[in-house]
């Protein structure tokens, strides 16, 4: 058997047959020829490689937990946000900042990675163009109160409950005497060079490392290290990394403050009357939280999805609040959040989930809103659903992404248009108003669609995709089709008003390329950036290049 590839960043590029490069009989090149043998004979599972986790460090908050998770970007402008600083970050990417769960790269990470990215928290991740992140922002970040010694880290990863693949976590320190500065971003030269903490998993022993816990059930992984002696302010950097099948590893960074600079910490407790995880129909239940650990307590509580339609809060921010259910048309499921904060800025955060169930028969689950938040978009933009199953297998609706034009941008029309393409799609999944007849209707309004899976369809969530228009566009039509793979035409245009030379774009594709022809193309993840030949490479406005096109691995 071959053994596992090496990851991107670690070995010289795939190319066509026609013109593969010469490289050294390095390491790198041999597990590199091996791959590429490993891939004519269909030894490798394609397919499993393009499925994509996302997730990050819920518990202590991270970064992008605190200012993506909880805080939202269009909260920070209505006066409803938990962590109003989160501003300074989300201004720098205001829709990048939705993708909080999405801080990827395709490597081995720090440990690995020469030369080291510039960007710490996000690894200069693919999610953002391989540039800086808004959890990158130089800012007075939220803290969390820690102490030396063993330490629980967890992992929410339920926007992609990736076990089976899941190979190690890694955590780095800021070195003693670091200094944090609002106003300087942080460096690897902050950072102690080795791990202070690295745990291996393997999902087919899942009890073989007792310091990594997979709660499969809350989709979530519990590490436990140790960390080392510190005074004062401090960031620790983690990842957590899938193997050879994808080498998909995601970043994240806390910021910390050991103890003795503010007191004991907080230590926020959620108690439930009637103490249940399920509710069927009308129900009011009491939320206490005054059991809490501390002293001069502030206390937040919120609930995950806010805009849930048969649900609202009283007393959001007293010690005992009530969450107040209405029938709902279809089952959701419901998250209360408590945030504690003690007279030194310390906090905690505690949550309880429920399942909100109609009295009658329903065979919609409701995902949540399709947006929560009014915005515009511009014509080129693409609009698409990622689906997760409740194996964890990414499917996106429609496919391709629907293209918009100037009539169907605006901040109404383009929810009516993209709820249309995925009831078309005639999938597990349904957006629109969900009617007391059992219809789910799309409608023309920027807020009021929501995604319903069928019971039928075992999805676990569904976020929507979008992607930002670029002068220079690919789009690829399938002119073959089998059972393992497919070949397309692609065509690439320049919607700008000015020549593109040399153009270069890039496209999502389904699976894994194996064969190019008339371009030069470069695949990380389910992204194919393209480019075209020296004979091809100019793109006059209105003008489009068809003769290139490729062969892929489903």
């Amino acid at each position: 058997m071959a053994p596992p590839p090496t990851p991107a960043s670690a070995r010289p590029e795939f190319h066509p047959p026609s013109v593969i490069e010469e490289h050294p009989m390095s390491t790198s090149h041999v597990l590199h020829v091996l791959r590429r043998v490993a891939l004519l004979a269909g030894v490798l599972p394609l397919a499993a490689q393009q499925v994509q986790a996302h997730g990050l460090i819920q518990d202590p908050p991270s970064r992008n937990w605190f200012c993506g998770a909880i805080t939202k970007p269009d909260q920070t402008g209505n006066g409803t946000a938990q962590y109003p600083e989160c501003e300074t970050a989300f201004a720098t990417n205001r829709t990048g900042s939705y993708n909080f769960m999405s801080v990827l790269t395709h490597d081995l990470g720090r440990a690995a990675v020469t030369p080291l990215p510039e960007n710490v928290c996000g690894f200069n991740s693919e999610t953002f163009g391989k540039g800086a992140t808004p959890w990158d922002t130089p800012m007075n970040w939220p803290t969390n109160p820690v102490s030396p010694g063993r330490k629980k880290i967890s992992w929410n990863i339920s926007w992609g409950p990736h076990f089976s693949d899941t190979a190690e976590f890694r955590y780095w320190i800021t070195k003693p005497g670091f200094q944090f500065s609002p106003t300087k971003a942080l460096s690897w030269a902050d950072f102690e060079e080795q791990p202070f903490c690295t745990l291996k998993y393997d999902d087919t022993q899942p009890s073989a490392n007792p310091d990594v816990v997979a709660d499969k059930g809350a989709t979530a992984f519990h590490t436990y290290c140790t960390l080392p002696q510190r005074g004062g302010r401090h960031v620790v950097y983690g990842e957590w990394g899938r193997n050879y099948f994808t080498y998909e590893r995601f970043h994240s960074c806390m910021d910390v403050v050991y103890d003795g600079s503010g007191g004991m910490p907080p230590v926020a407790s959620i108690a439930l009357q009637p103490n249940v995880t399920e509710v069927t129909g009308p129900a009011t239940l009491t939320l206490d939280g005054s059991n809490s650990q501390g002293t001069s307590l502030t206390y937040q509580w919120s609930l995950n999805p806010a805009n849930a339609p048969s649900a609202r809060l009283e007393n959001p921010g007293a010690p005992i609040a009530r969450l107040v259910l209405t029938e709902p048309l279809a089952t959701q499921t419901l998250q209360v959040d408590l945030l504690v904060k003690n007279a030194f800025g310390q906090n905690n955060t505690a949550s309880k989930t429920l399942k909100h169930k109609p009295s009658g028969t329903s065979v919609y689950t409701d995902l949540g809103a399709l947006t929560g938040t009014a915005r515009a978009l511009k014509a080129g933009d693409t609009v698409s659903v990622r689906t997760v199953s409740t194996t964890g297998q990414d499917t996106f609706v429609p496919t391709p992404a629907l293209v918009l034009d100037a009539a169907n941008a605006t901040a109404e029309a383009w929810p009516l248009a993209l709820a249309q393409a995925v009831n078309a799609a005639g999938g597990g999944l349904r957006v629109g108003v969900l009617g007391s007849n059992g219809t789910v209707t799309p409608v023309a309004s920027a807020t009021a669609n929501r995604m319903y899976a069928l019971s039928s369809a075992s999805l676990a969530s569904a976020f929507l995709q979008i992607v930002s228009a670029n002068a220079v566009v690919a789009s690829y039509a399938v002119t073959s089709d089998w059972a393992s793979g497919y070949c397309a035409n692609v065509t690439v245009t320049n919607r700008g008003s000015t020549a593109a030379q040399p153009w270069s774009t890039t496209m999502k594709i389904v699976g894994r390329s194996n064969n190019v022809w008339n371009l030069v193309a470069t695949q990380s993840g389910d992204t194919l950036a393209l480019s075209g030949p020296a004979w091809g490479s100019a793109l006059q406005p209105g003008a489009s290049f068809s003769s290139g096109g490729f062969c892929a691995s489903k």
